[in-house]
């Protein structure tokens, strides 16, 4: 259940670096390379400086979620995020899996907050924090014994571009998925496979939840970007608010993870524009927009994890201003909406031109990591 398993379609963003070595470079330097990391590539200096106790006085992770078990900062294993907020992950014995600690760092208040998450992060995350990744055996009686493999961690080039061992041998631009070619729906389909809110009823976690990621619907294949549509996958046992007509965005899910998950007061029902109130929900906002609907946009025309054909990588912030005068503004457009942490919130993706609720603290800055490099 480690990475390195899997088929030998997906190739690892390394063989990738051999000939695109300027993407590669740039791609290293993004979110998408650091979402999941070893404690001492990834652990951000306030947090490890303040691990004992933040300077309110609140306690820092003390044990795991799952078992209850304690641990220290040198049991952590991996850390996850770094840009908003940090979460821990340590051995859960009893599946050999990963579980999260008792609190998160969250990076612009930088104070502890408590996490809840009783599951296991390769059973309920992993889909969209690793690449290739697939369910090697899954019996719904039994889910904790329940096995999985990727080819590596993070959102990697295969992740996006599909899998790569085609290309890598014939070297033609046919051969891989390239999301600034294809149409803008189906380069947007790619992003919107984690960056949107989901129950997962189909698979349940290791100790018998139900997801919030999406495996393959066959025990082991893989999201292959360009060739999957996630949004048909086992539909009766999916809940994903606005990719479905019977699931609409203007109504709530309660008992469910998608309960209180966007605005739907008269505000948003009169604008016919339901702005996220949790993170990673992007698409379902993007979706709504006049971006999506006319078909004027795709995510990767203003977010891009890398340079290409040696142009400079874009700042998504600066691409408004090609279409856009004022007053349609990122501050006026794009308020924080969506709660990531405790007062702190992302960047709504409505694109309502109408947009008057006010914003929340937003990320800035760069993180800065407790380990010197």
């Amino acid at each position: 259940m480690r990475s390195g398993g899997g088929r030998n379609d997906f190739v690892g963003s390394e063989k990738c670096a051999s000939c695109h070595q300027d993407a590669y470079r740039t791609w290293q330097g993004t979110l998408h390379a650091k979402m999941v990391r070893p404690l001492r590539e990834g652990l951000l200096k306030d947090a490890g400086d303040n691990w004992e106790k933040d300077g309110k006085g609140t306690a820092g992770p003390t044990k795991g979620n799952v078992d209850g078990k304690p641990f220290k900062m040198d049991a952590v294993d991996l850390v996850v995020g770094s840009y908003w907020k940090q979460r821990y992950l340590v051995k859960n014995a009893a599946t050999g899996n990963h579980q999260f600690m008792d609190k998160q760092w969250n990076r612009m208040t930088k104070v502890w907050e408590p996490y809840g998450n009783k599951n296991d992060w390769e059973t309920m995350c992993a889909t969209c924090h690793a690449t290739g990744y697939r369910l090697t055996a899954y019996d719904p009686k039994n889910p904790a014994a329940q096995k999985v493999t990727w080819v590596e961690r993070n959102t990697a080039c295969e992740a996006c571009h599909g899998p790569g061992a085609k290309h890598a041998q014939s070297r033609a631009k046919t051969d891989i998925f390239s999301p600034g070619k294809a149409s803008k729906e189906q380069a947007s389909l790619v992003c919107g496979y984690c960056h949107v809110r989901k129950e997962n009823e189909q698979f349940k976690s290791a100790q018998g939840n139900p997801r919030e990621d999406q495996p393959h619907p066959v025990v082991g294949e893989t999201f292959k970007a360009g060739q999957d549509d996630w949004r048909t996958w086992y539909p009766e046992h999916m809940l994903i608010p606005g990719t479905r007509a019977d699931q609409p965005l203007s109504k709530n899910y309660p008992n469910t993870d998608l309960n209180n998950a966007f605005y739907l007061d008269e505000k948003a029902q009169r604008w016919s524009s339901f702005d996220a109130r949790k993170h990673h929900q992007e698409y379902q906002e993007y979706v709504q927009s006049a971006h999506y609907k006319k078909n004027l946009l795709a995510c990767s025309d203003c977010h891009f994890p890398h340079t290409v054909a040696g142009k400079p990588k874009l700042n998504p912030r600066e691409t408004c201003q090609g279409c856009h005068r004022e007053p349609y503004t990122v501050e006026k457009v794009m308020p924080g909406l969506g709660q990531t942490a405790v007062g702190l919130f992302m960047k709504t993706h409505t694109f309502n031109k109408d947009q008057d609720r006010p914003s929340g603290l937003t990320g800035s800055g760069e993180p800065e990591y407790f380990y010197k490099k």
